[in-house]
């Protein structure tokens, strides 16, 4: 990454002192977007990851920078390549039942299925091909395969309550069956039947789209939540956000805009924080089937063709998008992930600015005269999400793409994503902690949903040079051989545009000065990353 923000976290506070935890207080967060529901298990999008992250824990844990460390497992051994033992912490749920190894036995049979309207969480059971109980505090994990990933798979895993679901307290892990337990609807946890976590706080009030109010748990068994109770709104306008942080009703807000950043300095009693993220917005084309639902050429998928996908990329001024639309709070992208992590690329393929190109590549595979077709994004999920889906719109028109633009709700555009209702969709990942195994495993692999993975590949992208470049790296535990697999993987799907690279997000936080906040690379707003400034 190289712009103002690059080297780590970037932060303004317009005051420096200590911080130091809060102590019986209040506060209000506003989101950008509503979690759709209180179901950790329902579907793996930044709300509702945000939400369980406060509710429930896992086994690992992730830092705000991503790196992965105890969480509910207080350590673990690796006793062969196939083999994973985890020692366990001696807590209690929240409504004082004890946690024990049949807990994580009965989360990896509930999920055994997709739970929500997408394929998450279903590599976790699915990586797993025989769990054993060794007493009430360790559960040794056998895997299918030899998987590298197996502690940062479990860091946004969320362990439920075998005892609130009425499981056995002796759950053996048969897949064949999902176990024999009872499965809980996801309208369980929005009710708080289930919402019945180890987290450091409670779920007391959760309304679909709109509040939810956490809490203190006083036994959690990490650090002390600084809060007693927290009040989250989501409120997916920008301005109207940034309006209630100035008014004085939010103690903490998401992602204001850039361009009310001085009026936060200026107003006095503020501060922000800017955190570079993980997360890279992309397209995707619907490349495996014809005809596409929301082309209109003929009778044919333009899409199909790799040079029309290439021309869809040359047609996009990344800069443009990154420096105007979102006003320097966002990194071009020209591959995957970021610097510094597994998989990166040092000299990865040129991603350039080029419409005249684009137009002689749409000549080239037989539409001189371009074609139609609807670019589908969501409105309220990614930072100037709907700003930014107008602006591709114009950049394809321009070479001769007739490109129209919907834009829903999220709500919306997941479950018509998850059935493969588009053509072009505008998509978000943060990648944290497993870097680029994460979004070529869920975006670019041939889908094998026995297996867990290609999940999200909505488009349908095939390619054997991939698939035989990328599996293996699935379960190469030699660090260095398995960069060198995952860097070819990804310069054959940057190649063929599998999924086209746009940017990664950077994130800001803005915040009463009284307090101090500490950013994640993955976009959770953690409540305890606020603190109160030492007087």
């Amino acid at each position: 990454m190289h712009n103002i923000l690059a080297g780590g976290t970037a932060a303004l506070l317009l005051a420096t002192a200590a911080c130091v935890p809060a102590r019986a207080a209040d506060i209000t967060v506003a989101w950008a977007a509503a979690a759709s529901s209180a179901d950790p298990h329902f579907h793996a999008v930044t709300p509702n990851n945000t939400l369980a992250y406060h509710v429930f824990s896992a086994l690992t844990r992730t830092d705000p920078k991503g790196a992965v460390g105890p969480g509910l497992a207080e350590s673990w051994e690796v006793k062969d390549d196939r083999t994973w033992v985890f020692h366990l912490v001696s807590t209690n749920f929240q409504d004082g039942t004890p946690f024990t190894a049949n807990d994580v036995i009965y989360s990896l049979c509930r999920t055994l299925k997709a739970v929500g309207p997408t394929q998450s969480f279903v590599e976790v059971p699915k990586t797993v091909a025989m769990a054993e109980v060794i007493g009430p505090h360790t559960i040794v994990f056998h895997t299918h395969e030899p998987d590298p990933t197996v502690p940062a798979l479990l860091a946004g895993y969320s362990v439920l309550s075998a005892h609130t679901a009425g499981a056995a307290a002796d759950i053996r892990f048969d897949p064949a069956n999902q176990c024999g337990v009872p499965l809980p609807p996801s309208s369980d946890f929005d009710n708080l039947k289930m919402a019945n976590g180890t987290g450091p706080y409670r779920l007391t009030r959760y309304v679909s789209g709109d509040v939810a109010v956490l809490e203190a748990n006083r036994t959690y068994f990490g650090a002390p939540p600084h809060w007693d109770r927290v009040t989250i709104r989501p409120v997916p306008n920008t301005g109207a956000r940034t309006a209630g942080l100035l008014a004085g009703d939010y103690d903490l807000i998401e992602n204001p805009a850039a361009q009310d950043l001085p009026a936060i300095k200026v107003k006095g009693g503020l501060a922000y924080t800017t955190t570079p993220s993980d997360r890279i917005i992309f397209l995707q084309p619907d490349i495996g089937r014809t005809p596409s639902p929301l082309v209109e050429a003929g009778g044919k998928n333009p899409l199909a063709d790799k040079r029309v996908r290439e021309a869809i990329s040359l047609a996009i001024d990344r800069r443009a998008i990154a420096e105007r639309l979102m006003d320097g709070l966002a990194v071009p992208a020209d591959q995957y992930v970021t610097e510094g992590l597994p998989g990166h690329l040092a000299a990865p393929p040129k991603l350039a600015f080029d419409p005249a190109r684009a137009r002689q590549l749409l000549a080239e595979a037989g539409y001189p005269n371009g074609f139609d077709l609807t670019i589908s994004a969501t409105n309220d999920r990614y930072i100037n999400d709907a700003k930014v889906v107008q602006a591709l719109g114009q950049f394809l028109s321009r070479v001769g793409i007739r490109a129209k633009v919907d834009a829903m709700t999220q709500t919306m555009f997941f479950p018509r994503r998850a059935k493969r209702e588009f053509s072009l969709a505008m998509g978000g990942w943060g990648y944290s902690p497993l870097s680029t195994i994460s979004v070529l495993r869920t975006w670019v692999v041939t889908t094998d949903l026995a297996r867990g993975i290609g999940g999200s590949n909505y488009g349908s992208y095939h390619s054997e040079a991939f698939d035989n470049a990328f599996l293996p790296a699935l379960t190469d535990l030699d660090e260095p051989s398995r960069d060198r697999r995952l860097q070819e993987a990804t310069r054959i799907a940057l190649t063929d545009n599998a999924i086209i690279p746009l940017y990664w997000e950077t994130s800001v936080w803005a915040f009463k000065d009284r307090y101090t906040y500490v950013g994640r690379s993955d976009q959770v707003t953690d409540v305890d990353g606020l603190s109160l400034m030492a007087k």
